[in-house]
């Protein structure tokens, strides 16, 4: 097919997407990133704002839309929450205040746009997916010759 690409969504104060950049890098993954801005200032150059549409597509490919993307426990959430019933909100109100607030999901978000696969948060299991047969194989290679050796 054509250039397939991984795509992931990062915000800067997080660990697991350092963690998750890094074990892309380690494992030969090609990615593009896409460094967020949570500020409302942009005043980082590097940053882009959260879209509507990359909202409109984490839900369109994650499988229990909202729940999946939302992080309940944090500050961003809990501050929202005061000032409005999110569990109220049309699914159109809902991309905006998302993309307003990213800091109310959980990050990084990993979005394989070819295959239509959306990873949420970073877990080494979970992200396997994304290497590409080829490396899988060699690397379940490895593991094997490691074990029988």
């Amino acid at each position: 097919g054509g250039l397939h690409m991984l795509h992931i969504y990062t915000i800067g104060s997080s660990t697991s997407c350092r963690r998750a950049v890094k074990w892309l890098k380690e494992k030969k993954v090609p990615f593009q990133e896409h460094p967020i801005d949570t500020t409302s200032n942009l005043s980082v150059k590097t940053r882009e704002k959260l879209s509507t549409d990359t909202v409109k597509q984490f839900l369109a490919a994650s499988e229990n839309g909202c729940d999946e993307l939302l992080a309940p426990r944090s500050l961003a959430m809990q501050e929202l929450s005061k000032v409005m019933d999110i569990t109220r909100l049309s699914l159109t109100e809902m991309i905006d205040v998302i993309a307003d607030h990213p800091k109310m999901l959980r990050w990084p978000i990993a979005f394989d746009d070819h295959r239509q696969i959306l990873q949420v948060g970073f877990n080494d299991d979970e992200f396997g997916t994304f290497i590409p047969r080829k490396l899988r194989k060699m690397e379940l290679n490895n593991i094997l010759a490691r074990l029988n050796g």
